[in-house]
């Protein structure tokens, strides 16, 4: 970055982004959690490489971009086939073409606009030639390998479940190793890292809560390098978070956990909801004390909902706050007053012991919100509410832009 600088390269990471939403669109057998972020962080380090190419004039290579291959084996063990992968590096080689032809005619004039237009055309379908080669070779040698494990026998059961495909309980139980007629507790566990060889330290985690959860019985299936699901049951009670004390966190490792169903609806049900509460991990900017680790979706089942189309609820966010939802660090302190002035039911001596500020600095900041957001804290009180709580969660992901400078 220290050569190309730091506006190309954030013009790169953006325009891989949009690459990425581009293919899901387009192809929506990869519009799966876990297989987005993915093809997101492989999107943008091609981006970014190409870039790189393009600025220092110098040939692109596989090599430059090792993060788009870290996905192989998640996509295969959700069953998604080679074709959509070749089919996205050509979606999203048309999608990159456009998007830089059309910086290069707003950018450039005469002879050197044909000059740059050519060179990056050629460019580019080196690059496509080149992942589509390499692609293929490395989803094969994953594929043999994931073929040949137990993992995934047991992968085919649960997807067929998750499906709601009728398996035979019992045929399913002998395949898992796994009571399906209890009652049950999903959990999702994933790293962040980049790096693979995470899945031990995942299982372990994963395990850790669930026996606290009071499960005596667990299934853990590895979902790539970077990511597993787990599943618990109990005999004598259905599982419940907190029961055996707080499962510790370990560096590096996030988890989601959904609601406690019963039998086959409640495994797949749990799951979904685990998956959803992830979704929102991954967004989420941590909590004030630190980076936070546990999602569970008994608490965030509201913000999961409301950010289902993280589009809509960011012009929810701002149509509700008005300025409030604007950038600084003193309309984020009136933001956080007002939202604990309303959970604790408008009451301004609750606020002011929880916030640990004088009473008459927290009627100061809830005056000053309803300025910001040009109208009464009474009017919509519901749907600001809800704003409030998406930005207390999600942060810069549906709040208004920093101002551009100047």
């Amino acid at each position: 970055m220290t050569r190309v600088g730091e506006g190309p390269c954030g013009w790169a990471v953006e325009l891989g982004r949009a690459i990425a939403v581009h293919i899901t669109e387009e192809i929506p057998e990869l519009a799966l959690d876990g297989i987005v972020q993915e093809l997101r962080r492989g999107c943008e380090a091609v981006a970014v490489g190409l870039v790189a190419a393009l600025c220092e004039e110098r040939d692109f290579t596989v090599a430059d971009v090792p993060e788009v291959f870290l996905g192989a084996a998640e996509v295969v063990s959700r069953g998604v086939g080679i074709e959509h992968m070749l089919r996205a590096i050509n979606v999203g080689h048309s999608f990159a073409v456009h998007e830089v032809l059309d910086v290069c005619e707003r950018l450039l004039s005469g002879e050197e606009r044909f000059t740059e237009m050519r060179r990056v055309c050629e460019l580019m379908l080196s690059v496509v030639d080149e992942l589509t080669a390499d692609m293929a070779r490395e989803f094969g040698r994953v594929q043999q390998a994931w073929l040949a494990s137990a993992t995934a026998a047991r992968m085919e059961v649960v997807q067929s479940i998750l499906h709601g495909d009728p398996v035979p309980l019992d045929r399913a139980g002998h395949v898992l190793g796994y009571d399906l007629t209890r009652q049950h507790l999903a959990v999702v566990a994933w790293a962040d890292d980049p790096t693979p060889a995470w899945s031990g330290r995942l299982e372990e985690a994963a395990v850790d809560l669930l026996r606290t959860a009071g499960c005596t019985s667990t299934l853990v299936v590895p979902v790539g390098d970077r990511r597993v699901w787990a599943w618990g049951s109990g005999v004598r009670r259905p599982p419940c978070l907190g029961v055996n004390g707080t499962p510790r966190s370990r560096p590096g490792v996030r988890v989601a956990v959904g609601l406690t169903g019963p039998s086959r609806d409640g495994f797949r049900d749990s799951h979904y909801q685990a998956l959803e509460a992830a979704r929102v991990g991954m967004m989420s900017h941590g909590s004030p004390s630190g980076v936070r680790w546990l999602f569970d979706y008994g608490e965030l089942d509201l913000v999961a909902m409301l950010s289902y189309r993280i589009d809509l609820a960011r012009e929810f966010v701002r149509r509700e706050l008005g300025g409030l939802a604007g950038p600084g660090e003193s309309t984020a302190t009136v933001r956080t007053t007002l939202k604990c002035y309303l959970d604790e039911e408008r009451s301004l001596n609750s606020a002011a012991e929880r916030l640990h500020v004088a009473r008459n600095t927290v009627a100061y900041r809830v005056q000053r919100a309803e300025q910001l957001r040009g109208r009464a804290i009474g009017v919509r009180r519901m749907q600001l509410q809800a704003a409030l709580t998406l930005v207390e969660e999600l942060g810069e992901a549906v709040l208004l832009p920093d101002p551009a400078p100047s």
